[in-house]
């Protein structure tokens, strides 16, 4: 039975990657922050690890007897997240820490969960940091697979919070494209990739929504006495500088939605959960 390590346990793909894993009959080892944290995985598996990627000094050694490495770390793009460490203290340096440990244990393979067309919007710092850490994973002497992803499921909770509110907008015309994928549809590609030597796969859902089919799905769902409004594109980057001043965190985020909500954002057709469904049963809940 092959020994794998999860880095990101806890959040919502980290945590769909241990079951995954489980029901493949890896044995698995969750990483994670907190006690409290390993406790609600505790269903899944007992194994963890309580370890911080912001103090490397708690990664020594982590990696040593585990066949297989899989991060889904990455600081949360949620506004609600108010944490002050960067995308790059996370999603670059805490990979990277993690990628060195693994190195020195002789790790046969890892998995990392990248962001699809990171490479095109490096002047971004969310992009900049998955397209840095992914060249260095590639550059390393460790059989790699690259999951790159569009958006999950679970990013659009936050809206929905929006919606309940009646504060939910559309940012210009809302034609733009892409196909977010449920996190347990990502977690069997995560899987799956264990066996595909040194390989970049991309992976999205099976709907293809422009962002104002995603705002109007949502807003009918959760309140439909409110209706989503349109919001100048020019108007929230003239605000964005003056955000910057004051709270580089919510900066970062806000640019990071304002780009990626103004492109078409596409993968490969892979997943098979609806997002109709996802909500109603975020609503129902």
């Amino acid at each position: 039975m092959k020994k794998v390590i999860v880095f990101g346990a806890s959040g919502n793909v980290g945590r769909n990657v241990v079951k995954e894993l489980v029901q493949h009959n890896y044995e698995v080892t969750a990483v994670v922050r907190t006690q409290e944290k390993a406790q609600q995985l505790s269903e899944l598996t007992m194994n963890h690890v309580i370890a911080d990627v912001q103090h490397k000094e708690t990664l020594c050694g982590i990696c040593d007897g585990f066949d297989i490495v899989i991060s889904t770390l990455g600081k949360s793009v949620s506004i609600n997240d108010k944490s002050k460490s960067s995308f790059y203290d996370i999603d670059y340096f805490g990979n990277k820490y993690i990628l060195d440990e693994a190195k020195k244990s002789k790790v046969k393979k890892f998995v990392y969960l990248s962001a699809i067309h990171a490479e095109k919007y490096q002047h971004f710092l969310y992009f900049k940091a998955h397209h840095n850490f992914s060249e260095l994973l590639i550059t390393s002497d460790i059989d790699y697979s690259i999951v790159k992803v569009p958006a999950i499921f679970s990013a659009f909770l936050d809206v929905m919070d929006l919606a309940k509110k009646g504060h939910l907008v559309t940012l210009g015309d809302g034609q733009c494209k892409t196909n977010p994928i449920y996190e347990g549809d990502v977690a069997k590609v995560i899987v799956n990739a264990i066996k595909t030597p040194f390989s970049i796969i991309e992976a999205g859902g099976s709907r293809i929504y422009t962002r104002k089919q995603i705002n109007e799905l949502i807003q009918q769902s959760v309140n439909p006495t409110k209706k989503c409004r349109h919001v100048p594109v020019f108007l929230v980057g003239l605000l964005l500088p003056f955000i910057k001043i004051f709270d580089k965190n919510t900066y970062d985020k806000l640019s990071f939605f304002l780009e990626v909500t103004q492109h078409d954002v596409i993968a490969p057709m892979v997943g098979d959960s609806s997002l109709e469904e996802y909500i109603r049963m975020r609503v129902s809940h």
